[in-house]
């Protein structure tokens, strides 16, 4: 490079400013947005006890060029790239596993940009700059004494400079909603098979049937009792699956206040006005991602309305390019969101845990590989399963 990039370590998001940050930031990566990773550093989501921030940041003439947002890891919960066996693993050839350093958005499941980069660099330039940051991260890890680095749920492109600095790749797979330029739901129904189609319009009209008011809420719509309400349906649903949440309410009305132009909300409320459940997502141009989920009556369906079938309403009606709804994926995929590989890179510094490790993954990636083309090739979209 022309002119070298200076490259810090800080653990604090207060050290950098919102504008120069989000410049950074491309659409299809808004979790990475400043607003919500503060966020969940101001309300104590995050922080010393766990996801410390390690923020490895790269200036030139003092402008933000780079920045990989990294966390000291304690455990592995709220990951969603499991590797608790070869935790297991290294504990029982007694070699220590945390801490470890996670580069991810904290309890975020979604596919985006690990490595920021400012937009005016040169392609030659981001490539360089990749690889520096990320090479620093690897010293700064093993002077720290951490077992290994996770790049989680990255993109194609950074898998690939990733594995040119010495980790190794992971595949694993999700459910994706994608728009093929529908005008309306009926038309995307019609590129379903018959048995699914008609399942979907029941369960659609058995909601509109219920007597329940259901809205679609953004920017103003939204108020701080949503804020309130969300938190409720959140909290219920996590303590139900998994026990203590990782958000609290704080972060709920943080959110209100400085991320509600990406908040999209679906609201179920009952005859009598009384809100029962709904979903929590964020958008930003063409990318709509579901995220938290809760209901405080069990009604049936509602859960695929305010998940699925509404966030497919939005996208189709605002030309959005895609729907991402987190991990897990029975229920997407019977509904039309079709499998899609999750890309992830780990470096571990042991050589024996990295050697078997490898290995390791060189089998998965095989296995995943299979798995997404066996079930594409079972999808109810016929253009998927028609090859």
């Amino acid at each position: 490079m022309s002119e070298s990039f200076e490259i810090t370590i800080s653990h604090k998001f207060g050290e950098f400013t919102k504008e120069e940050w989000n410049l950074l930031v491309l659409p299809d990566s808004v979790f990475q947005e400043y607003e919500f990773l503060s966020g969940l550093e101001k309300t104590g989501c995050i922080g010393d006890s766990d996801w410390t921030p390690v923020l490895v940041s790269a200036r030139r003439r003092g402008v933000l060029s780079g920045i990989l947002p990294a966390y000291v890891r304690s455990d592995s919960y709220g990951e969603y790239i499991f590797d608790f066996q070869w935790a297991n693993a290294f504990h029982r050839a007694g070699i220590p596993y945390y801490p470890k350093l996670t580069v991810a958005v904290p309890f975020t499941p979604v596919t985006g940009s690990r490595i920021l980069l400012h937009p005016n660099l040169t392609a030659e330039e981001k490539v360089f700059l990749s690889s520096e940051l990320l090479q620093r991260l690897l010293q700064f890890g093993k002077q720290e004494e951490t077992s290994s680095v996770h790049l989680l749920f990255c993109k194609e492109e950074e898998q690939k400079i990733g594995i040119a600095n010495s980790f190794a790749p992971r595949l694993s797979h999700q459910y994706h909603w994608f728009n093929k330029g529908f005008a309306s739901f009926e038309e995307f129904l019609a590129t379903l098979v018959k048995d699914r189609r008609k399942t979907i319009r029941q369960e659609r009209r058995k909601i509109s049937e219920s007597g329940l008011t259901i809205q679609t809420l953004t920017g103003d719509g939204i108020t701080e009792d949503h804020a309130h309400i969300f938190y409720e349906f959140y909290k219920d649903t996590h303590s139900k699956k998994w026990g203590q949440p990782y958000l609290n309410r704080q972060f709920f009305l943080e959110m209100y206040q400085t991320f509600r132009h990406r908040l999209l909300l679906v609201l179920a409320s009952d005859p009598s006005g009384k809100p029962i459940g709904g979903s929590w997502n964020v958008f930003r141009d063409g990318f709509l991602f579901g995220r938290y989920w809760g209901a405080l009556e069990h009604v049936p369906n509602l859960h695929f309305e305010c998940c699925y079938y509404r966030l497919i309403d939005y996208a189709i009606e605002h030309k959005m390019e895609r729907v991402e709804a987190g991990a897990q994926g029975e229920h997407k995929f019977l509904r039309g969101y079709e499998a899609v590989p999750m890309y992830s890179l780990h470096h571990i510094y042991n050589e024996q845990g990295r050697a078997a490790i490898e290995s390791y993954l060189e089998r998965e990636i095989v296995m995943e590989r299979e798995n997404i083309s066996a079930y594409n090739a079972q999808s109810p979209i016929k253009a998927l399963r028609e090859g």
